[in-house]
Protein backbone atom coordinates (compact mmCIF):
# COMPACT_ATOMS: atom_id res chain seq x y z
CA UNK A 1 0.00 0.00 0.00
CA UNK A 2 1.27 3.49 -0.87
CA UNK A 3 0.89 4.84 2.66
CA UNK A 4 2.76 1.94 4.24
CA UNK A 5 5.64 1.95 1.75
CA UNK A 6 6.11 5.69 2.09
CA UNK A 7 6.21 5.47 5.88
CA UNK A 8 9.07 3.00 5.72
CA UNK A 9 10.98 5.10 3.18
CA UNK A 10 10.60 8.44 4.90
CA UNK A 11 13.27 9.26 7.48
CA UNK A 12 10.80 11.20 9.58
CA UNK A 13 7.81 8.94 8.91
CA UNK A 14 5.94 7.70 11.93
CA UNK A 15 6.76 4.18 13.15
CA UNK A 16 4.02 3.25 15.60
CA UNK A 17 1.44 4.98 17.74
CA UNK A 18 -0.50 2.20 19.31
CA UNK A 19 -0.69 -0.42 22.04
CA UNK A 20 -2.87 1.09 24.70
CA UNK A 21 -2.42 -0.67 28.00
CA UNK A 22 -3.81 -0.75 31.44
CA UNK A 23 -2.82 2.57 32.71
CA UNK A 24 -2.24 3.74 29.21
CA UNK A 25 0.53 2.86 26.83
CA UNK A 26 1.11 4.55 23.52
CA UNK A 27 4.15 3.68 21.39
CA UNK A 28 5.47 6.15 18.84
CA UNK A 29 8.67 5.95 16.87
CA UNK A 30 10.52 6.69 13.65
CA UNK A 31 12.32 4.19 11.39
CA UNK A 32 14.87 4.77 8.66
CA UNK A 33 14.75 1.40 6.91
CA UNK A 34 13.33 -2.10 7.08
CA UNK A 35 16.35 -3.39 8.96
CA UNK A 36 15.69 -1.01 11.86
CA UNK A 37 12.12 -2.10 12.42
CA UNK A 38 13.08 -5.77 11.97
CA UNK A 39 15.80 -5.46 14.62
CA UNK A 40 13.50 -3.75 17.10
CA UNK A 41 10.75 -6.34 16.70
CA UNK A 42 13.25 -9.19 16.96
CA UNK A 43 14.27 -7.96 20.42
CA UNK A 44 10.78 -8.30 21.91
CA UNK A 45 9.93 -11.18 24.22
CA UNK A 46 7.57 -13.65 22.53
CA UNK A 47 5.01 -16.02 24.01
CA UNK A 48 3.22 -18.89 22.28
CA UNK A 49 -0.55 -18.40 22.45
CA UNK A 50 -3.47 -19.94 20.57
CA UNK A 51 -4.84 -17.00 18.61
CA UNK A 52 -7.42 -17.08 15.82
CA UNK A 53 -6.30 -16.27 12.26
CA UNK A 54 -7.02 -12.57 11.62
CA UNK A 55 -9.58 -11.67 8.96
CA UNK A 56 -8.36 -9.62 5.99
CA UNK A 57 -10.15 -6.47 7.20
CA UNK A 58 -8.28 -6.09 10.52
CA UNK A 59 -7.71 -7.78 13.88
CA UNK A 60 -8.58 -7.93 17.57
CA UNK A 61 -5.60 -7.28 19.86
CA UNK A 62 -5.85 -8.44 23.47
CA UNK A 63 -3.93 -6.05 25.73
CA UNK A 64 -3.24 -7.17 29.27
CA UNK A 65 -1.65 -4.93 31.84
CA UNK A 66 0.04 -7.39 34.16
CA UNK A 67 0.24 -6.65 37.89
CA UNK A 68 3.36 -8.80 38.15
CA UNK A 69 5.96 -7.47 40.61
CA UNK A 70 8.82 -9.40 39.00
CA UNK A 71 10.61 -6.11 38.28
CA UNK A 72 10.77 -5.13 41.98
CA UNK A 73 14.46 -5.04 42.95
CA UNK A 74 14.74 -2.65 45.90
CA UNK A 75 12.96 -1.43 49.05
CA UNK A 76 11.56 1.69 47.37
CA UNK A 77 9.90 -0.34 44.62
CA UNK A 78 8.62 -2.86 47.16
CA UNK A 79 7.05 -0.10 49.24
CA UNK A 80 5.30 1.32 46.17
CA UNK A 81 4.18 -1.94 44.53
CA UNK A 82 4.72 -4.79 46.98
CA UNK A 83 6.66 -7.91 46.11
CA UNK A 84 5.77 -11.03 44.13
CA UNK A 85 5.29 -12.88 47.41
CA UNK A 86 2.88 -10.33 48.93
CA UNK A 87 0.98 -9.76 45.65
CA UNK A 88 0.03 -13.43 45.48
CA UNK A 89 0.80 -14.32 41.87
CA UNK A 90 0.11 -12.58 38.60
CA UNK A 91 -3.23 -11.25 37.44
CA UNK A 92 -4.47 -8.95 34.73
CA UNK A 93 -4.49 -5.49 36.26
CA UNK A 94 -6.23 -4.20 33.13
CA UNK A 95 -7.86 -6.02 30.20
CA UNK A 96 -8.69 -4.34 26.89
CA UNK A 97 -9.50 -5.54 23.40
CA UNK A 98 -8.42 -3.22 20.57
CA UNK A 99 -10.50 -3.78 17.44
CA UNK A 100 -8.94 -2.25 14.32
CA UNK A 101 -10.15 -2.10 10.73
CA UNK A 102 -7.55 0.04 8.88
CA UNK A 103 -9.35 0.34 5.54
CA UNK A 104 -12.65 1.20 7.23
CA UNK A 105 -10.78 3.65 9.53
CA UNK A 106 -12.42 2.02 12.54
CA UNK A 107 -10.64 1.69 15.88
CA UNK A 108 -12.46 0.63 19.03
CA UNK A 109 -11.00 -0.07 22.48
CA UNK A 110 -13.22 -2.08 24.84
CA UNK A 111 -12.34 -2.37 28.54
CA UNK A 112 -13.42 -5.46 30.47
CA UNK A 113 -13.86 -4.67 34.20
CA UNK A 114 -11.54 -6.87 36.25
CA UNK A 115 -14.32 -7.63 38.77
CA UNK A 116 -16.68 -9.20 36.20
CA UNK A 117 -18.00 -12.56 37.38
CA UNK A 118 -17.49 -15.02 34.51
CA UNK A 119 -17.14 -18.70 33.74
CA UNK A 120 -13.45 -19.44 33.25
CA UNK A 121 -13.17 -22.64 31.17
CA UNK A 122 -11.84 -25.52 33.23
CA UNK A 123 -11.75 -23.40 36.39
CA UNK A 124 -15.39 -22.53 37.04
CA UNK A 125 -16.86 -19.19 38.05
CA UNK A 126 -14.51 -16.43 39.15
CA UNK A 127 -13.44 -12.85 38.56
CA UNK A 128 -12.31 -12.28 35.01
CA UNK A 129 -8.81 -11.15 36.02
CA UNK A 130 -8.20 -14.51 37.70
CA UNK A 131 -7.99 -16.18 34.29
CA UNK A 132 -4.57 -14.63 33.75
CA UNK A 133 -3.22 -16.70 36.64
CA UNK A 134 -3.53 -19.68 34.29
CA UNK A 135 -1.77 -17.81 31.47
CA UNK A 136 -2.81 -15.74 28.44
CA UNK A 137 -4.24 -18.75 26.63
CA UNK A 138 -6.85 -19.08 29.37
CA UNK A 139 -7.87 -15.43 28.91
CA UNK A 140 -8.18 -15.92 25.15
CA UNK A 141 -10.18 -19.12 25.68
CA UNK A 142 -12.48 -17.38 28.17
CA UNK A 143 -13.17 -14.40 25.85
CA UNK A 144 -14.20 -16.83 23.09
CA UNK A 145 -16.29 -19.10 25.31
CA UNK A 146 -18.08 -16.38 27.31
CA UNK A 147 -18.26 -13.51 24.81
CA UNK A 148 -17.69 -15.11 21.37
CA UNK A 149 -14.80 -12.71 20.73
CA UNK A 150 -11.87 -14.04 18.68
CA UNK A 151 -8.42 -12.77 19.64
CA UNK A 152 -5.94 -12.48 16.77
CA UNK A 153 -2.94 -11.01 18.62
CA UNK A 154 -1.74 -10.69 22.19
CA UNK A 155 0.27 -7.94 23.93
CA UNK A 156 1.27 -7.79 27.59
CA UNK A 157 2.99 -4.94 29.42
CA UNK A 158 3.75 -4.25 33.06
CA UNK A 159 3.94 -1.37 35.54
CA UNK A 160 7.57 -0.61 34.77
CA UNK A 161 6.94 -0.34 31.04
CA UNK A 162 4.08 2.10 31.59
CA UNK A 163 6.18 4.41 33.75
CA UNK A 164 8.94 4.39 31.16
CA UNK A 165 6.56 5.33 28.34
CA UNK A 166 5.11 8.30 30.21
CA UNK A 167 8.57 9.52 31.17
CA UNK A 168 9.80 9.17 27.57
CA UNK A 169 6.84 11.11 26.16
CA UNK A 170 6.73 13.74 28.88
CA UNK A 171 4.44 14.82 31.71
CA UNK A 172 0.70 14.49 31.10
CA UNK A 173 -1.76 17.14 32.39
CA UNK A 174 -4.60 15.86 34.61
CA UNK A 175 -7.18 18.05 36.30
CA UNK A 176 -8.19 17.31 39.91
CA UNK A 177 -11.19 19.41 40.98
CA UNK A 178 -10.28 18.90 44.66
CA UNK A 179 -7.32 17.64 46.70
CA UNK A 180 -7.10 13.92 45.94
CA UNK A 181 -5.49 10.82 47.37
CA UNK A 182 -5.41 7.04 47.22
CA UNK A 183 -3.79 5.42 50.23
CA UNK A 184 -3.35 2.13 48.37
CA UNK A 185 -1.42 3.45 45.35
CA UNK A 186 0.28 6.41 47.04
CA UNK A 187 -1.47 9.08 45.00
CA UNK A 188 -1.58 12.46 46.76
CA UNK A 189 -2.18 15.85 45.17
CA UNK A 190 -3.33 19.28 46.32
CA UNK A 191 -5.62 19.45 43.29
CA UNK A 192 -5.86 21.66 40.23
CA UNK A 193 -3.94 21.04 37.02
CA UNK A 194 -1.19 18.52 37.76
CA UNK A 195 1.52 17.36 35.36
CA UNK A 196 1.99 13.65 36.06
CA UNK A 197 5.25 11.84 35.45
CA UNK A 198 5.53 8.06 35.11
CA UNK A 199 5.35 7.33 38.83
CA UNK A 200 2.45 9.63 39.68
CA UNK A 201 0.60 8.65 36.49
CA UNK A 202 0.79 5.01 37.53
CA UNK A 203 -0.54 5.85 40.99
CA UNK A 204 -3.41 7.75 39.34
CA UNK A 205 -4.38 5.18 36.71
CA UNK A 206 -4.14 2.25 39.18
CA UNK A 207 -6.33 4.01 41.74
CA UNK A 208 -9.37 2.01 42.89
CA UNK A 209 -9.87 3.90 46.17
CA UNK A 210 -9.78 7.52 44.98
CA UNK A 211 -10.83 10.09 47.58
CA UNK A 212 -11.43 13.82 47.30
CA UNK A 213 -11.13 16.20 50.23
CA UNK A 214 -14.48 17.86 50.85
CA UNK A 215 -13.77 21.54 51.31
CA UNK A 216 -17.24 22.04 52.81
CA UNK A 217 -17.24 19.03 55.17
CA UNK A 218 -13.50 19.13 55.96
CA UNK A 219 -12.97 15.40 55.47
CA UNK A 220 -11.95 12.85 52.84
CA UNK A 221 -14.83 11.30 50.88
CA UNK A 222 -14.78 8.51 48.31
CA UNK A 223 -14.94 9.78 44.72
CA UNK A 224 -15.83 6.34 43.34
CA UNK A 225 -18.93 4.26 43.93
CA UNK A 226 -17.32 1.29 42.17
CA UNK A 227 -13.54 1.50 42.20
CA UNK A 228 -13.03 -0.82 39.24
CA UNK A 229 -15.23 1.30 36.94
CA UNK A 230 -13.85 4.59 38.20
CA UNK A 231 -10.36 3.35 37.46
CA UNK A 232 -11.31 2.27 33.93
CA UNK A 233 -12.74 5.72 33.23
CA UNK A 234 -9.55 7.39 34.47
CA UNK A 235 -7.43 5.05 32.37
CA UNK A 236 -9.42 5.76 29.23
CA UNK A 237 -9.28 9.52 29.75
CA UNK A 238 -5.54 9.35 30.42
CA UNK A 239 -4.99 7.27 27.27
CA UNK A 240 -6.77 9.86 25.13
CA UNK A 241 -4.51 12.63 26.41
CA UNK A 242 -1.36 10.51 26.25
CA UNK A 243 -2.20 9.45 22.69
CA UNK A 244 -2.48 13.05 21.52
CA UNK A 245 0.82 13.99 23.16
CA UNK A 246 2.53 10.88 21.73
CA UNK A 247 1.41 11.71 18.20
CA UNK A 248 2.46 15.34 18.44
CA UNK A 249 5.87 14.71 19.96
CA UNK A 250 6.63 11.72 17.73
CA UNK A 251 6.03 13.92 14.70
CA UNK A 252 8.06 16.80 16.11
CA UNK A 253 10.96 14.86 17.60
CA UNK A 254 12.23 11.55 16.15
CA UNK A 255 14.54 11.11 19.17
CA UNK A 256 11.59 11.20 21.59
CA UNK A 257 9.70 8.77 19.37
CA UNK A 258 12.60 6.35 19.32
CA UNK A 259 13.04 6.59 23.11
CA UNK A 260 9.41 5.64 23.60
CA UNK A 261 9.51 2.54 21.47
CA UNK A 262 12.81 1.36 22.99
CA UNK A 263 11.41 1.82 26.49
CA UNK A 264 8.29 -0.19 25.72
CA UNK A 265 10.05 -3.01 23.91
CA UNK A 266 12.26 -3.65 26.92
CA UNK A 267 9.22 -4.76 28.96
CA UNK A 268 6.81 -5.92 26.27
CA UNK A 269 5.55 -9.45 25.59
CA UNK A 270 3.82 -10.24 22.30
CA UNK A 271 2.46 -13.33 20.58
CA UNK A 272 4.65 -15.40 18.30
CA UNK A 273 2.82 -14.32 15.14
CA UNK A 274 2.82 -10.51 15.55
CA UNK A 275 4.63 -9.27 12.45
CA UNK A 276 5.84 -6.07 10.83
CA UNK A 277 2.69 -6.02 8.68
CA UNK A 278 0.58 -6.11 11.86
CA UNK A 279 2.52 -3.15 13.20
CA UNK A 280 1.95 -1.28 9.95
CA UNK A 281 -1.76 -2.01 10.31
CA UNK A 282 -1.60 -0.40 13.73
CA UNK A 283 0.06 2.61 12.11
CA UNK A 284 -2.87 2.93 9.76
CA UNK A 285 -5.36 2.50 12.58
CA UNK A 286 -3.86 5.22 14.78
CA UNK A 287 -2.51 7.52 12.07
CA UNK A 288 -5.17 10.21 12.47
CA UNK A 289 -5.06 10.56 16.26
CA UNK A 290 -5.42 14.30 16.70
CA UNK A 291 -3.56 16.06 19.54
CA UNK A 292 -6.28 18.75 19.52
CA UNK A 293 -9.13 16.22 19.58
CA UNK A 294 -7.89 13.45 21.86
CA UNK A 295 -11.36 11.91 22.09
CA UNK A 296 -10.82 10.63 18.52
CA UNK A 297 -10.13 7.18 19.97
CA UNK A 298 -13.40 5.30 20.52
CA UNK A 299 -13.55 3.74 23.98
CA UNK A 300 -16.25 1.55 25.48
CA UNK A 301 -16.57 -0.28 28.78
CA UNK A 302 -18.42 -3.58 28.61
CA UNK A 303 -21.80 -2.76 30.22
CA UNK A 304 -22.05 -4.08 33.76
CA UNK A 305 -24.34 -4.10 36.77
CA UNK A 306 -23.99 -4.65 40.48
CA UNK A 307 -25.29 -7.82 42.08
CA UNK A 308 -24.90 -10.25 44.96
CA UNK A 309 -21.49 -10.95 46.44
CA UNK A 310 -19.65 -14.15 45.58
CA UNK A 311 -17.72 -15.85 48.40
CA UNK A 312 -17.66 -12.55 50.28
CA UNK A 313 -16.30 -10.64 47.28
CA UNK A 314 -17.90 -7.65 45.60
CA UNK A 315 -18.30 -8.55 41.95
CA UNK A 316 -19.85 -7.12 38.79
CA UNK A 317 -22.13 -8.85 36.30
CA UNK A 318 -22.43 -8.46 32.53
CA UNK A 319 -25.45 -6.30 31.80
CA UNK A 320 -27.65 -7.56 29.00
CA UNK A 321 -28.83 -6.75 26.41
CA UNK A 322 -26.57 -3.67 26.45
CA UNK A 323 -23.38 -5.78 26.40
CA UNK A 324 -24.43 -7.54 23.19
CA UNK A 325 -24.24 -4.27 21.25
CA UNK A 326 -20.64 -3.66 22.33
CA UNK A 327 -19.57 -7.26 21.76
CA UNK A 328 -21.10 -7.24 18.28
CA UNK A 329 -18.58 -4.56 17.29
CA UNK A 330 -15.71 -6.83 18.35
CA UNK A 331 -17.21 -9.86 16.63
CA UNK A 332 -17.73 -8.37 13.17
CA UNK A 333 -15.48 -6.80 10.54
CA UNK A 334 -16.76 -4.48 7.83
CA UNK A 335 -16.44 -5.63 4.25
CA UNK A 336 -14.46 -3.14 2.16
CA UNK A 337 -16.64 -1.15 -0.20
CA UNK A 338 -16.14 1.74 -2.57
CA UNK A 339 -19.59 3.06 -1.67
CA UNK A 340 -19.37 5.39 1.35
CA UNK A 341 -21.88 4.91 4.16
CA UNK A 342 -24.46 7.59 4.88
CA UNK A 343 -22.96 10.50 6.80
CA UNK A 344 -19.42 9.76 5.58
CA UNK A 345 -17.17 12.68 4.59
CA UNK A 346 -15.66 12.19 1.12
CA UNK A 347 -13.22 14.35 -0.92
CA UNK A 348 -15.85 15.98 -3.21
CA UNK A 349 -17.46 17.55 -0.13
CA UNK A 350 -14.20 19.11 1.16
CA UNK A 351 -12.64 22.36 -0.15
CA UNK A 352 -8.86 22.41 0.32
CA UNK A 353 -6.48 25.34 0.19
CA UNK A 354 -2.71 24.73 -0.12
CA UNK A 355 -0.24 27.12 1.49
CA UNK A 356 3.38 27.15 0.34
CA UNK A 357 5.68 27.54 3.36
CA UNK A 358 8.75 26.17 1.55
CA UNK A 359 9.52 28.86 -1.05
CA UNK A 360 9.73 26.19 -3.79
CA UNK A 361 8.10 27.50 -6.93
CA UNK A 362 5.17 25.44 -8.18
CA UNK A 363 5.12 23.04 -5.19
CA UNK A 364 1.83 24.27 -3.75
CA UNK A 365 0.08 24.30 -7.12
CA UNK A 366 1.33 20.80 -7.88
CA UNK A 367 0.09 19.50 -4.55
CA UNK A 368 -3.30 21.14 -5.05
CA UNK A 369 -3.57 19.68 -8.55
CA UNK A 370 -2.92 16.20 -7.15
CA UNK A 371 -5.48 16.67 -4.37
CA UNK A 372 -8.11 17.82 -6.87
CA UNK A 373 -7.36 15.59 -9.86
CA UNK A 374 -6.29 12.39 -8.07
CA UNK A 375 -8.07 12.79 -4.75
CA UNK A 376 -11.26 14.46 -5.93
CA UNK A 377 -11.19 17.39 -3.48
CA UNK A 378 -12.61 20.84 -4.25
CA UNK A 379 -10.01 23.51 -4.99
CA UNK A 380 -9.62 26.34 -2.51
CA UNK A 381 -6.65 27.84 -4.33
CA UNK A 382 -3.05 28.41 -3.25
CA UNK A 383 -1.30 31.13 -1.25
CA UNK A 384 2.21 31.75 0.04
CA UNK A 385 3.11 31.79 3.74
CA UNK A 386 4.94 34.73 5.26
CA UNK A 387 7.59 32.48 6.79
CA UNK A 388 8.86 28.94 6.11
CA UNK A 389 7.91 26.03 8.38
CA UNK A 390 9.58 22.66 8.89
CA UNK A 391 6.57 20.45 9.69
CA UNK A 392 3.66 20.13 7.24
CA UNK A 393 0.32 20.92 8.89
CA UNK A 394 -3.28 20.17 8.05
CA UNK A 395 -5.27 23.05 9.51
CA UNK A 396 -9.04 22.79 9.77
CA UNK A 397 -11.66 25.33 10.74
CA UNK A 398 -13.69 24.69 13.93
CA UNK A 399 -16.24 21.96 13.35
CA UNK A 400 -14.33 20.45 10.41
CA UNK A 401 -12.03 18.00 12.21
CA UNK A 402 -13.37 15.06 10.16
CA UNK A 403 -12.51 16.92 6.96
CA UNK A 404 -9.02 17.55 8.32
CA UNK A 405 -8.56 13.88 9.18
CA UNK A 406 -9.53 12.94 5.63
CA UNK A 407 -6.99 15.29 4.03
CA UNK A 408 -4.32 14.01 6.43
CA UNK A 409 -4.62 10.57 4.79
CA UNK A 410 -3.27 11.98 1.50
CA UNK A 411 0.00 13.49 2.75
CA UNK A 412 3.44 11.89 2.76
CA UNK A 413 5.03 11.93 5.26
CA UNK A 414 2.55 12.15 8.13
CA UNK A 415 1.54 15.72 8.97
CA UNK A 416 0.35 17.50 12.10
CA UNK A 417 -3.41 18.09 12.56
CA UNK A 418 -4.26 21.54 13.96
CA UNK A 419 -7.50 23.42 14.54
CA UNK A 420 -7.34 26.95 13.07
CA UNK A 421 -10.20 29.37 13.87
CA UNK A 422 -8.80 31.90 11.35
CA UNK A 423 -9.91 29.73 8.41
CA UNK A 424 -13.14 31.25 7.18
CA UNK A 425 -15.27 30.62 4.11
CA UNK A 426 -12.50 30.14 1.51
CA UNK A 427 -11.83 26.50 2.49
CA UNK A 428 -12.66 23.80 5.00
CA UNK A 429 -9.03 22.73 5.31
CA UNK A 430 -5.72 24.48 4.70
CA UNK A 431 -2.64 22.37 3.98
CA UNK A 432 0.54 24.24 4.97
CA UNK A 433 3.44 22.60 3.15
CA UNK A 434 6.58 22.40 5.27
CA UNK A 435 10.11 21.54 4.24
CA UNK A 436 9.42 17.87 5.10
CA UNK A 437 6.65 17.54 2.48
CA UNK A 438 7.28 14.91 -0.20
CA UNK A 439 4.14 14.00 -2.09
CA UNK A 440 0.38 13.45 -2.26
CA UNK A 441 -0.53 9.76 -1.98
CA UNK A 442 -3.81 7.86 -2.33
CA UNK A 443 -4.94 6.09 0.87
CA UNK A 444 -5.65 2.38 0.72
CA UNK A 445 -9.20 2.73 2.04
CA UNK A 446 -10.49 4.79 -0.87
CA UNK A 447 -10.65 8.14 0.88
CA UNK A 448 -13.53 8.60 3.31
CA UNK A 449 -13.95 9.31 7.00
CA UNK A 450 -17.03 8.65 9.12
CA UNK A 451 -18.72 11.91 10.04
CA UNK A 452 -19.29 13.15 13.55
CA UNK A 453 -17.67 15.60 15.93
CA UNK A 454 -16.43 15.46 19.47
CA UNK A 455 -15.04 17.91 21.96
CA UNK A 456 -11.54 17.67 23.34
CA UNK A 457 -11.31 17.17 27.07
CA UNK A 458 -8.26 16.33 29.11
CA UNK A 459 -8.27 13.70 31.84
CA UNK A 460 -10.42 14.67 34.80
CA UNK A 461 -10.02 12.89 38.12
CA UNK A 462 -13.76 12.70 38.73
CA UNK A 463 -15.06 9.83 36.53
CA UNK A 464 -17.95 10.49 34.12
CA UNK A 465 -20.71 7.88 33.72
CA UNK A 466 -19.83 4.96 31.47
CA UNK A 467 -22.12 2.85 29.36
CA UNK A 468 -22.90 0.49 32.24
CA UNK A 469 -23.04 2.97 35.10
CA UNK A 470 -26.84 2.96 35.38
CA UNK A 471 -26.58 0.35 38.08
CA UNK A 472 -23.83 2.12 40.00
CA UNK A 473 -24.46 3.72 43.37
CA UNK A 474 -21.88 6.41 44.06
CA UNK A 475 -21.26 9.71 45.76
CA UNK A 476 -21.76 12.39 43.06
CA UNK A 477 -18.66 14.52 42.55
CA UNK A 478 -20.46 17.83 42.95
CA UNK A 479 -20.04 21.22 44.58
CA UNK A 480 -22.87 20.34 46.99
CA UNK A 481 -20.77 17.51 48.43
CA UNK A 482 -17.19 18.72 47.96
CA UNK A 483 -17.45 22.51 47.76
CA UNK A 484 -16.41 24.85 44.95
CA UNK A 485 -13.98 23.04 42.61
CA UNK A 486 -10.48 24.39 41.99
CA UNK A 487 -10.43 26.47 38.75
CA UNK A 488 -9.09 24.73 35.65
CA UNK A 489 -5.82 26.23 34.45
CA UNK A 490 -3.76 25.50 31.30
CA UNK A 491 -2.47 23.09 30.13
CA UNK A 492 -5.56 21.29 31.44
CA UNK A 493 -8.75 22.05 29.57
Amino acid sequence: MAIRRSLLRAFTGRYLIALVVGSAVMIGSVVTANIVIDRKIASVKRVSVKTAPPPPQGANYLLLGSDSRAFVKNATQQQAFGSEATAGGQRSDTMMVIHIEPDAKKTLVVSFPRDLWVNIPGMGMGKINGAFNAGPNKVIEMLKADFNVNINHFVEVDFQSFQGVVNAIGRVPVYFPYPARDLETGLHTLGGCELLDGSTALSYTRSRELQFFSLSQKKWISADGTGDIGRINRQQQFIRELAGIAVQRSLEDPITANDVVDTVLANLTIDQNLSKDDILSLIDAFRTVNPNDSSHLDFETLPWSNGPQQSGQDVLYVQQPAADGVLAQLQSFTNSSTTPAAGTVTPPSVKVQVVDATGKAGLAQGALNDLVQKGGFQSGGTVSALAPVAQTEVRYKPGSVTQGELVLEYLNPAARLVEDPTIKGAADVSVVLGSDFQSIVLPSGGGSVAGGSSNSTGPVAGPPPSSGDTAQTSTPVSAAVFGTPIPIQPPCH
